[in-house]
């Protein structure tokens, strides 16, 4: 019975971007840097420096940010976050936060899949997942975290959150 209750918990904390304020996606994206660098040709702009990315409850910072339309279309951006590490915080629907961070994320808008890469860490309520690699499917609200050569997956649930679920 225990081992469901972890289990449902664990889920939970999984699929917590799904939570995530509806909105957002729908929401312009605005990106503030030191500076930024152009390439029309390839529909790729990069930012550097102090790199802040917002879009509704979203915050992206990171060293470097580079954004990249392959098709030239709206809607299509694949946005590549570095940074030592590179953040990442979040607003849910319910109005706790959503915090993780990874030497780079990769965001793909068109198809909402989101992958951290290189000591990449998920937070929710002092809960957290850890692995070299964790990537999230969005629209259909699967995680897989990875680990690397010489680690494991960690997860670390918090006492609060499965005293929460046992009642």
């Amino acid at each position: 019975m225990k081992l469901s209750k972890i289990s449902t918990l664990l889920c939970l904390c999984i699929s917590a971007s799904s939570w995530a304020l509806s909105n957002d996606t729908e929401q312009p994206i605005y990106i503030n840097s030191d500076n930024q660098e152009l390439d029309i040709q390839k529909n790729v702009v990069t930012f550097t420096g102090n790199v802040i990315l917002r879009q509704g409850s979203i915050d992206i910072r990171a060293d470097k940010l580079v954004v990249s339309r392959p098709t030239g279309a709206d809607g299509k951006e694949t946005i590549d976050a570095y940074g030592n590490p590179a953040t990442f915080h979040q607003v849910m629907d319910n109005g706790k936060p959503i915090d993780g961070a990874a030497r780079r994320m990769r965001y793909e808008t068109a198809s909402e899949f989101l992958k951290m890469t290189d000591e990449a860490i998920l937070i929710q309520e002092g809960s957290e997942i850890q692995g070299k690699v964790i990537s999230y499917k969005i629209d259909e609200q699967k995680l897989v975290a990875e680990s690397g050569k010489k680690k494991r997956v960690t997860t670390i649930l918090q006492p609060n959150q499965l005293n929460s679920n046992q009642q």
